[in-house]
């Protein structure tokens, strides 16, 4: 038995003496949930964890939630847990020390790897009934995606998403005399074209039209399902998977392979040789990697076969815990969070909301220089592409295996079909070791 196991089953002896079973058993059902007391008006400490560095710091977390949590509900103490890393040691840790978890703050990869194997998320359905919260204020692909997540249960609501537009170098275009990218829809096709026109060599230096992160194989726009549920077999090797292979090889087909460069983000910020960069995480909270940089925003392409759709979201998430004693001030927590008065704020300081309002989307970046004059309307999709399923064997799939396959057909290592047939030889296998592991 491995060690983890072990620790987790220490940790699961040492959480059932205390009397919080929830953590290492089946979360409550509705009706039970529903029994709750009534929120105590007394003050009331709750924890705050977050599986990445964001909450770490406490005098961040208190000035951006902390603080503006309790001018709305004064009796509500915020607390936030300082993990020394993001592991299952580190979580492990808090339970076998009973450290109290009320709200988590995870995105779907984090969530995966640190709370479910501890059972720490529950069903929130009965509590948002019990606060009466609307769901229709979200982009719908954004609950569904959390649905996925929590096998047909919605166990968290969004904070906020990932970025999904494309950042471009203003400075290139102007040097080769082509037009910026548009700031309205516009397709793959269109997108790649553009970026073949800049991809050049000038004066002994390099240029490239554009690169994506490689969050493309889990939020690609064909919502390609990674693996059937009910079989638990690999099903991407077929004509929609290699499609979406053929969409991302394009972005070198004029590149090549001896001296090909493939960190978008160094290439854009530092290096200066890329037009057009799609992220895959959040860079404007950095702004020195902008200063002397010409640039400007355009949304990413849109998909004409599946609805003109853009890509999947990829939020974080907040969550009720498990062990918590405080539910009902865990939700009121989150419900204060993902409000419209609350995510107004997000959204001016430069965070892209996951509510539909578009007053909120157009405020985005308000409170910073770095956006004045930008084309903020690119910031979020105008129709998000479905959310497929997520779980640990999709993740898996599309965040290692597939990338790693693609990449060797990239480098002329091998073709197409085959990387499709290796991949998913690959993910069998792993999900078989897997499955055998929890027997």
């Amino acid at each position: 038995m491995s060690k983890r196991r072990n620790s987790f089953m220490l940790s699961c002896i040492m959480i059932s003496s205390i009397g919080l079973l929830a953590a290492c058993g089946g979360s409550k059902s509705g009706e039970e949930e529903l029994k709750t007391p009534a929120v105590p008006q007394e003050p009331t400490e709750v924890y705050f964890l977050s599986t990445s560095t964001y909450w770490w710091d406490e005098a961040t977390f208190m000035k951006e939630f902390g603080e503006p949590l309790q001018k709305k509900y004064p009796y509500i103490i915020p607390k936030t847990i300082n993990l020394a890393a993001a592991n299952t040691k580190a979580i492990e840790g808090l339970i076998v020390n009973k450290q109290p978890i009320d709200v988590i703050l995870s995105a779907n990869y984090s969530y995966l790897a640190y709370i479910e194997p501890y059972n720490l998320s529950m069903d929130i359905e009965p509590l948002i009934k019990q606060n009466n919260v609307d769901l229709n204020r979200f982009a719908p692909e954004f609950i569904d995606m959390n649905r996925t997540l929590g096998n047909g249960k919605l166990i968290g609501l969004p904070l906020q998403d990932s970025p999904t537009q494309i950042i471009y170098n203003k400075g290139i275009f102007d040097q080769f005399g082509v037009s910026y990218p548009p700031h309205g829809q516009w397709t793959w096709d269109e997108m790649y074209a553009l970026a073949n026109k800049v991809t050049r060599m000038d004066s002994g230096k390099q240029f490239y039209g554009v690169r994506l992160h490689n969050t493309f194989f889990r939020r690609n726009p064909f919502s390609l399902e990674y693996v059937d549920s009910k079989t638990n077999k690999a099903i991407f090797n077929n004509d929609q998977g290699k499609k979406m292979i053929e969409m991302w090889l394009r972005q070198y087909e004029l590149s090549d392979t001896p001296g090909l460069a493939t960190d978008g983000a160094k290439m854009f910020f530092e290096n200066r040789n890329l037009a057009m960069w799609i992220p895959g995480s959040q860079t404007y909270n950095t702004p020195d990697l902008y200063k002397g940089l010409e640039w400007d925003l355009a949304p990413a392409p849109v998909l004409p076969e599946k609805g003109n759709v853009g890509f999947q979201p990829y939020p974080d998430y907040l969550f009720v815990s498990n062990i918590s004693k405080n539910k009902e001030l865990a939700m009121k927590a989150i419900e204060y969070f993902t409000s419209d008065t609350f995510q107004m704020e997000r959204s001016k300081n430069a965070w892209a909301t996951p509510l539909k309002n578009s007053q909120i989307k157009a405020a985005f970046g308000q409170n910073s220089e770095l956006f004045k004059g930008k084309n903020i309307s690119a910031m979020s999709p105008a129709k998000y592409a479905p959310a497929a399923s997520y779980n640990k064997f999709t993740q898996q799939a599309g965040a290692i295996i597939l990338p790693k396959h693609i990449n060797n057909v990239r480098d002329n290592k091998t073709d197409i079909n085959s990387a499709l047939r290796a991949a998913e030889e690959e993910e069998n296998k792993y999900i078989e070791d897997n499955l055998k592991a929890t027997k």
